[in-house]
């Protein structure tokens, strides 16, 4: 017997559940419910446990016993759902995620939206508020939550469907075939790939390329890329953009390309240009600064295999903000050259995997992120005012907004895929092959220029097959060139190279000094005081017999001015000196390393008196100072020499090459100091004017063995003295074997 607890008049439902279009589920208001009718499988003395009745979810409910017993079926919400996918979400990590796709109608037949439930939250039912909002509602009941998921799954059972989504760009294997993945879709070796779900987020919706040409169409889309981007910019400029922006589908780059310059330049319409390799009719950068730092690695971490452009970066002057823009490029950066992200930790316990970027960012900005390491990260290239073509600009836009420069990515695209491990593994194997002929003193710039070549090999090999012929030298030269001044940006925020001017401006601005070594007690001024941090102060009383003044020191000691330190140089204090130079350096946007770093990078390259103790080289050494043995950094007189902070004597090289240090031919600036860059790169000769060739020794090179610098001959023993040309340094005493 079959008691009912619905009120109204039944509706007249569909025994099985079809597909309508949205014009037709728009009549239907007031009309079948298109899930009326759908029963479980289970049942219980013929009668299913649960069914949609009435344009709702019941369940059946068993009353009384034996022969008494009635069934009854309640309501659990005033709609009625069904799954109808099960979706896997990929991000290429391998820890796919399962998304479930639910459609839902209210009893008057008006259609919910489709709800996207992650499997992990299905259970809960939270979902139904989130997704469709008041207009859908759960009947109060301690059990009618679990009654309600578990009738929604039980009748979307023989129906459900499975899919995957790709929640990134680039590639992936499908049976096996590398597919390049974009936001409309797939290609491979034989073009278009049908039937793909790419959805890489809101910042990568258009990113989506077309199907790929062929014949003279792929010609014509090639020849208009190359007949205008060499006229863009400088060649260093041009080429090295189009180089990375080409570059990205080969896999991750090591490094970020950086466009520099000053509002106006056009940095942000040259790199839209370049970004419209990938997005098509993109009318705005995809990224700006401005997004949170989750946010860009997000972005970056799915735009696999792809060129992502985030624009402007300009440090307010607000300081606090300013540290906040400083954190997010470091995060950004750091991880696109090391190629890791942060870990993560569930609420388990378990790691998630990291999210660092894979793909190739570009980043445009009128000034350049602070600290050494985080521009070693970076390629910049320098873009001033009139420095781009307006014209050819102009040219280059409309190709982009017309599609060609999108399909001429995806022909390159396709192209790679007919053979990507073999072509991946010729980058790998010909950068290493490059490395002897870039030598560049930071490692990183290396890697950037050589990359840069082996693509550039690998393109022209592409081009001719398109019978397009791009001569190799103009090319290799730009690459050169973008990259020898590349090590002017490091030198800019290298530690070792500031170190002098930060010590200069403390002194000079007041926020410390250098006392006497000979009167260290007394706390005297040395000769020359006010090269040291004194102030003259002038005795304005009337007393005819009283001094005209006397030499006051300017906020803390921070260590001794030794007899001539030309020769001699002078001693700092390690903990005074370093708080003193790191605050300046914070105000101004830079960070110091650690003190034990800064000391060791400055004695490895030569500029402190360092000594041998125990074997191990010491850079913090132990002199006398108002008769107790105390630990000092001992900075070398020629070091001082080059800051123009010493008076500079004739036979001392002064800061601009003029008074040049006779005899030492190791010494940057000096006649017989040669510097090489290896021999000209293989296969492309002639590039007889740009540094770094057979013919021109770029001056940036590998220099002769410092004195005084670790692992190199002649390194300074503490209980000597160095030869004439680096001057008479006083002896360092021996230390006890427990000092630091």
């Amino acid at each position: 017997m079959l008691k009912e607890h619905s009120s109204g008049d039944l509706l007249a439902g569909l025994k099985e559940p079809v597909e309508l279009d949205r014009e037709a589920l728009a009549r239907m208001e007031g009309k079948p419910h298109p899930l009326e009718g759908l029963e479980s499988p289970e049942r219980l003395e013929g009668y299913p446990r649960y069914r949609v009745h009435g344009g709702r979810l019941e369940a059946l409910k068993v009353e009384g016993k034996g022969e008494h017993r009635t069934f009854a079926y309640y309501p659990l919400a005033n709609f009625a759902a069904r799954i109808t996918r099960q979706v896997r979400l990929e991000d290429g990590t391998g820890e796919a995620e399962t998304l479930l796709e639910i459609e839902g109608w209210l009893a008057s037949g008006k259609r919910l939206p489709l709800a996207r439930v992650r499997a992990s939250e299905f259970a809960g039912m939270g979902w139904v508020a989130r997704e469709w909002g008041a207009e859908a509602v759960l009947l109060p009941g301690n059990a009618v939550k679990d009654q309600a998921r578990y009738a929604i799954q039980v009748l979307s059972l023989g129906t459900l469907k499975a899919g995957v989504v790709y929640r990134h760009l680039g590639w992936t294997l499908i049976d096996g075939v590398p597919v390049y993945l974009h936001a409309g879709g797939g290609i491979g070796p034989e073009g278009a790939v049908e039937g793909l779900e790419v959805e890489p987020g809101r910042a990568l919706e258009a990113f989506a390329l077309p199907e790929p040409p062929e014949g003279l169409r792929e010609r014509a889309a090639w020849e208009g890329v190359l007949g205008v981007w060499p006229r863009l910019a400088p060649p260093e400029a041009a080429w090295s953009l189009l180089l990375y922006t080409l570059g990205a589908p080969l896999g991750p780059a090591p490094f970020a390309l950086y466009l520099a310059g000053p509002t106006g330049a056009r940095k942000t319409s040259l790199a839209m240009v370049a970004q419209g390799f990938y997005a098509p009719g993109l009318d705005a950068p995809p990224l700006g600064w401005e997004a949170t730092a989750n946010a860009l690695e997000g972005a970056a971490f799915s735009a696999k295999d792809a060129l992502l452009l985030v624009d402007d970066y300009a440090p307010p002057s607000d300081r606090n903000k300013q540290r906040d823009l400083e954190a997010k490029a470091q995060r950004l950066l750091r991880a696109q050259g090391n190629g890791v992200g942060r870990l993560r930790m569930r609420a388990d316990g378990s790691l998630s995997p990291d999210r660092p970027p894979r793909g190739s960012l570009l980043i445009t900005g009128e000034d350049l992120p602070p600290g050494h390491s985080i521009r070693a990260r970076t390629l910049v290239l320098e873009v001033d005012r009139g420095a781009v073509d307006l014209g050819a600009l102009s040219e280059a836009q409309a190709l982009a907004r017309e599609g060609v420069l999108a399909q001429a990515l995806a022909a390159w695209v396709r192209y790679l895929a007919g053979g990507l491990e073999a072509r991946q593994a010729f980058l790998r194997k010909r950068v290493e092959e490059l490395r002897p002929h870039y030598p560049f003193p930071h490692g990183r710039t290396t890697d950037a220029a050589t990359r840069l070549h082996a693509i550039f090999e690998l393109l022209r090999e592409y081009w001719a097959a398109l019978g397009l012929r791009v001569e190799a030298e103009p090319v290799l030269g730009a690459l050169r060139l973008a990259a020898s001044r590349q090590e002017e940006y490091q030198r800019d925020a290298d530690p070792v190279d500031r170190f002098p001017h930060l010590l200069l401006a403390v002194l000079h601005s007041g926020r410390g000094h250098l006392a006497d070594l000979k009167g260290a007690e007394e706390g005297e001024p040395p000769k020359d005081a006010h090269l040291w941090g004194w102030e003259w102060q002038a005795n304005l009383s009337a007393n005819p017999d009283a001094p005209s003044g006397r030499w006051v020191p300017r906020g803390p000691s921070l260590g001794w001015v030794p007899e001539n330190p030309q020769v001699h140089g002078v001693y700092l204090n390690p903990e005074a000196a370093y708080a003193a130079i790191s605050r300046l350096a914070a105000e101004n946007g830079y960070g110091l390393p650690t003190p034990r770093t800064l000391w060791k990078r400055l004695g490895e390259r030569g500029l402190l008196h360092t000594a041998l103790e125990g074997g191990e080289t010491r850079y913090l050494v132990r002199v006398r100072v108002g008769g107790r043995l105390t630990r000092v950094v001992h900075l070398r007189g020629l070091y001082l020499a080059e800051t123009g902070n010493t008076g500079n004597k004739a036979d001392f090289a002064d800061n601009e090459g003029k008074n040049l240090v006779p005899g030492n031919s190791g010494v940057p600036g000096n006649p017989g100091t040669t510097f090489g860059h290896g021999d000209a790169v293989p296969d492309f000769p002639g590039t007889k004017d740009l540094p770094g060739t057979a013919e021109t020794p770029s001056r940036t090179g590998q220099t002769p063995p410092v004195p005084g610098v670790p692992g190199f001959p002649g390194t300074y023993p503490p209980d000597t003295s160095h030869s004439e040309d680096w001057g008479e340094a006083p002896a360092h005493e021996e230390v006890d074997e427990w000092a630091p």
